[in-house]
């Protein structure tokens, strides 16, 4: 049953991520650098986790998830950026976002270290959500202050939301018991489905409007 789960989520999540990089070849690719560096190096590390053996996966499934997180802070305080060239208010400066950032990496891993590697990345997995979900909230602030708020950011930023939320949310979960592993798992991959979906939604071209021919 798990196993089948797992096979279901790889299918689905390659579909999608698919779809995302081809709604940004379209020509989006170029306002949102990042967000395509992110979607290619899910999609390369998704396919090079399926192709792991078993008794790697799981040492991989960690420095996979690091890398991923890294680029997801990127990501969001790009986003910032970019909201901030229309925000009413000046936002963080970027230097004290990622020091931040750095120092509540170096907190959580001092905090949670211990001889069991899986409860101790869960648990520092789930504090830089955290954080990523706090510059999103920024993020969100400075969307809707901003004169001219951007729908496509908006909706990127919801999707990112989705995606961390869903992440803290299924790995408190799976730290509790080992009875809640799974539905907290379960939790992670639905919401990782829902922001890729929420993100090509966003980033596809909207088709020009049909224009209606005027009687002659």
């Amino acid at each position: 049953m798990i196993k089948a789960i797992q096979y279901i989520a790889w299918v689905v999540g390659l579909g999608l991520n698919l779809l995302v990089i081809s709604a940004l070849l379209r020509g989006s690719y170029r306002e949102y650098r990042l967000v395509f560096v992110y979607s290619i190096a899910l999609l390369l590390t998704t396919v090079v986790e399926i192709a792991s053996p078993p008794e790697v996966r799981a040492l991989y499934y960690w420095i996979n998830e690091s890398f991923l997180q890294v680029l997801v802070f990127c990501v969001v305080i790009a986003f910032i950026d970019r909201a901030a060239h229309n925000a009413k208010k000046q936002p963080i400066k970027r230097r004290w976002l990622i020091t931040g950032a750095a120092l509540i990496l170096i907190a959580s891993y001092l905090v949670h270290r211990g001889p069991r590697l899986n409860l101790q990345m869960t648990l520092i997995s789930r504090d830089l959500n955290i954080s990523a979900v706090i510059l999103d909230l920024i993020l969100w602030s400075l969307l809707v202050a901003s004169r001219r708020p951007d729908r496509r950011l908006l909706l990127l930023s919801g999707g990112l939301g989705v995606q961390l939320t869903g992440a803290i949310m299924g790995q408190s979960l799976r730290q509790l018991s080992h009875s809640t592993d799974f539905p907290g798992a379960l939790l992670e991959v639905i919401t990782g489905l829902l922001a890729l979906y929420i993100w090509w939604r966003a980033l596809r071209p909207v088709p020009p409007p049909h224009s209606k021919e005027s009687p002659a």
